[in-house]
């Protein structure tokens, strides 16, 4: 494990990690040190380092998923690091359906997905990502591990970095939104999930109780946003968030990332 985890923070570009200056400051080198993946996945650097040596402990799944995806670990190499901390298999990986795959889109919105040069997304009622582009799979790689937007954007701690004002700009409208459906949808299994999972990060559950919440609204495209992105160090994005509800599939939104 210790040979797998080097080298893969040998091979790793900072650059690529949306962020990473903005955390920790210039690179000027190809590699992570075990400080810089620690602070990446909101730890210790003895933690990470605790890890990569082998030695034992009680890390959390969280914890194990950023480190694999920090360090951009193949899928062999993450079996095998999973394997010797958990002994056990992983649990598979259900990645979000590509366009391609979805068989639930319009034609229309499938073609319109498959032609936009901007990063797009169709997410349902809960924030589960039916299909995306490939700009999105490319500024936003954890949409090949398969997760909800809202769980990704508030406990990831990726998004905190990627995401320029996190807590004002991204995190409260998105908590006042995943709040408005979990009361219009008390009855869904999968909301309560996704509502579970966030309330278990303490910062997106302090701001969930929080009694000064504005109004629940779709996203403003007159007010942009910004952010980091992969391979493009630390100059700072603008975005208009273009959202879109879909008639032909209930509940469910495309949304476009477009520059502002």
């Amino acid at each position: 494990m210790t040979r797998i985890l080097r080298n893969a923070r040998a091979r790793r570009d900072p650059r690529d990690i949306p962020g990473f200056e903005a955390l920790l400051g210039p690179a000027h080198q190809l590699g992570l040190t075990q400080d810089h993946v620690g602070a990446l996945a909101g730890k210790s650097p003895r933690w990470y380092r605790n890890l990569e040596t082998g030695k034992d402990g009680n890390y959390s799944e969280e914890f194990l998923q950023a480190v694999r995806r920090i360090l951009d670990l193949t899928e062999a190499e993450w079996e095998t690091v999973y394997r010797l901390v958990r002994h056990r298999t992983p649990p598979p990986t259900t990645a979000a359906p590509t366009v391609s795959q979805s068989t639930r889109l319009p034609p229309a919105v499938r073609a319109l997905l498959d032609h936009e040069t901007w990063p797009a997304y169709v997410c349902d009622h809960r924030w589960d990502v039916l299909a995306y582009n490939a700009p999105m799979a490319t500024y936003f790689t954890w949409l090949l591990h398969g997760e909800n937007v809202m769980f990704w954007a508030l406990t990831y701690q990726e998004a905190r970095r990627q995401l320029i004002d996190w807590e004002d700009a991204w995190a409260i409208p998105m908590i006042t939104q995943l709040r408005f459906h979990a009361e219009r949808w008390p009855h869904d299994a999968r909301m309560q999930a996704v509502v579970d999972g966030v309330l278990a990060d303490p910062d997106a559950r302090r701001l969930w109780k929080s009694s000064n919440l504005p109004t629940p609204a779709m996203p403003d495209a007159n007010q942009p946003r910004r952010l980091y992105l992969p391979g493009e160090g630390p100059k700072i994005f603008s975005i208009s968030l273009l959202a879109a509800e879909l008639v032909s599939m209930p509940g469910c939104r495309l949304m476009i990332l477009a520059p502002a």
